[in-house]
């Protein structure tokens, strides 16, 4: 049985009172803030605040978006403007006040209104406005058609008396003491713990695991240290960390695979990596498999393109690059890189460039490292450099930066749009299309994706777009990484667990195999 105050003193004294239905888990970080119109929980699983739509579905393949607080799919009108959505009736947020058509309108209303300052309104940024038509009937209104706008369904209800007009999200009582209409309410949330415990009023019922406590732990072989001492459920872990558990009795590891890529960016405003034969060769370059095996513990698939082979008929299998040493060496060479047997150069510029890295994260670190000696045997010199996201933004044009993405990857176009699309980065952040790629065959195609309701015809642009892609790529994409959990085993010996999901950039221990940890049962 998995007690938390089974184990070591410590954590008995941290999780004392705690019951067998309880589930302890040891995460490097806590959200900063609880406030579904700040972002948090916002991929449709959220167990606090729930959505209209949530994800359904295998573990390596793209989740359907099914109904859950709405009561059916969305009626679309026949230009793609207009989606009306009727709710399910009978819901109760956990303060007792009745769910309706208001509370859905105030939410996304106020991650609109840019006086909220809301870090997600961007995934709103086709939204022209938000109605409720009557209790039960809300009704969004885009811009130009949008197919993926479901994915922006995915986003926590948060009732509409305690979102005030004008309020920052950074002011609003919702970031420490959240009320949703989810299977579980934040009983503590500081610096180091968060505490949630089963709704008692949740419309099918209380969850059988009663409490689910995260403990924050920012040092990964801290993380793996308490694991392996006792009285934790579980842990997510870097990739060797986790392997190293795959042998110790009474753990299991548990790979979840993730639309979750990392790569890096190509300046735009360096003479060596702006240079377009350059791009390519160094896409030809580099061996992601021995990256995959050495970095990640083979925990991860070869990224070329954005799209991961989980999109289906969207996927293009023939948009790859082959790890081709000799054809990069000679793009090299006649686009005047010249090899004298140590740095290449051209008119007296070094083939040289710099990778930032978010010093908090070994695992861009070590990608870092590892792509920089592949590159050094072939006459690149790269220096691999920590720098925040603060310090790496103005340097975006110069230096380049080791990136994920795929943070909300439950349609293709929003894995694609914003990396490939000549708008941006003035339409976004400074890490949307950062090697600022420019091509007016590639926008057409990813119009196409964004605005056909023709299934067939948005697979047939998809794929178009990562054959461009292929022929003049904007960034070295190494990797989609799978994401890993330790679980102590005998979990399975007093739970029916449920499954993990297709996983976007942001992971942890509200992912993996405790995403659906509200409908766990007991044995």
């Amino acid at each position: 049985m998995i007690l938390a105050s089974v184990g070591c003193q410590d954590a008995t004294e941290r999780t004392a009172g705690s019951q067998s239905s309880d589930v302890v888990l040891l995460t490097p970080a806590l959200p900063e803030t609880l406030n579904p119109l700040a972002g948090f929980d916002n991929n449709g699983t959220g167990k606090i605040n729930e959505s209209l739509y949530t994800l359904d579905g295998a573990p390596d393949s793209l989740p359907d978006l099914v109904p859950l607080l709405a009561d059916g799919e969305p009626q679309i009108s026949e230009d793609g403007l207009r989606w009306k959505i009727t709710l399910n009736r009978g819901i109760s947020f956990s303060d007792g006040s009745s769910f309706d058509a208001g509370d859905v309108a105030a939410s996304y209303r106020a991650i609109l209104d840019p006086a909220s300052a809301s870090p997600i309104a961007g995934v709103l940024e086709n939204l022209e406005s938000v109605t409720s038509l009557d209790e039960h009937t809300v009704e969004f209104t885009l811009k130009e058609p949008q197919v993926s706008f479901k994915t922006a369904l995915l986003i926590g209800i948060a009732p509409e008396e305690l979102i005030h007009e004008s309020e920052p999200v950074s002011a609003s009582s919702l970031n420490r003491t959240p009320v949703g209409t989810g299977p579980y309410t934040a009983q503590k949330f500081d610096s180091s713990q968060l505490v949630l415990t089963a709704n008692p009023d949740y419309r099918s019922g209380a969850p059988e695991v009663s409490r689910v406590v995260y403990e924050q732990s920012a040092d990964d072989n801290a993380r793996s240290q308490a694991l392996a001492g006792g009285g934790y459920t579980g842990t997510v872990l870097p990739p060797r960390l986790a392997a190293s558990f795959a042998d110790r009795e009474g753990f299991e590891v548990v790979t979840a695979t993730s639309a979750d890529w990392r790569g890096i960016s190509l300046p735009a405003d360096h003479p060596f990596t702006s240079d377009p034969s350059v791009r390519l060769a160094l896409n030809l370059l580099v061996d992601r498999q021995a990256l995959i095996d050495g970095v990640l513990a083979g925990s991860g698939r070869p990224a070329y393109t954005f799209v991961p082979a989980q999109y289906g008929k969207a996927y293009n299998p023939d948009a790859v690059f082959a790890h081709d040493p000799q054809q990069a060496d000679e793009l090299l060479e006649k686009a005047g890189w010249i090899s004298d047997g140590a740095v290449r150069s051209k008119d007296g510029q070094a083939a040289a460039f710099t990778i930032m890295y978010n010093p908090g994260d070994t695992l861009r670190r070590d990608l870092s490292l590892a792509l920089a000696a592949q590159l050094k045997e072939h006459g690149i010199a790269v220096e691999v450099l920590p720098a925040t996201f603060d310090e790496a933004e103005p340097r975006i044009g110069t230096d380049a930066l080791m990136l994920g993405g795929g943070d909300t990857p439950y349609d293709v176009d929003t894995q694609l749009y914003k990396m490939l699309h000549s708008s941006y980065p003035e339409d976004g952040a400074y890490y949307d299309n950062p090697s600022r790629y420019a091509d007016a065959a590639m926008d057409r195609q990813l119009h196409i994706g964004r605005t056909s309701t023709d299934p067939a015809a948005r697979d047939a642009a998809y794929r178009k777009v990562q054959e461009l892609y292929v022929k003049q790529p904007s960034m070295l994409l190494l990797a989609f990484t799978d994401h890993n959990y330790v679980q102590r085993s005998d979990v399975h010996q007093m739970w029916n667990t449920a499954g993990t999901l297709l996983e976007p950039h942001d992971h942890g221990t509200a992912w993996g195999p405790w995403v659906k940890i509200g409908q766990w049962t007991g044995k």
